[in-house]
């Protein structure tokens, strides 16, 4: 039981930090993004992850601290 709740936290902690990365980068490149470049085709996903950006950021982070801390404590 405690190998697979182990494997479980290092799999949550692994999903939570590439998606702390992944959004952080994301919003990083978006500040220095001109929009008139984007293919009008693509805008559309690229207003909702702009406007979801923070949302996936603040959600991936608490994976990342849940896993570590289920890491910590098995």
């Amino acid at each position: 039981m405690s190998s697979t709740v182990h494997a479980l936290a290092g799999h949550i902690a692994v999903i939570g930090g590439l998606g702390t990365v992944s959004m952080a980068l994301y919003k990083a490149a978006s500040l220095r993004a001109d929009l008139e470049m984007i293919p009008a085709t693509a805008l559309p996903r690229v207003r909702w992850w702009s406007t979801h950006a923070s949302a996936v950021l603040t959600v991936s982070l608490a994976l990342a601290v849940l896993g570590l801390s289920l890491l910590a404590a098995t």
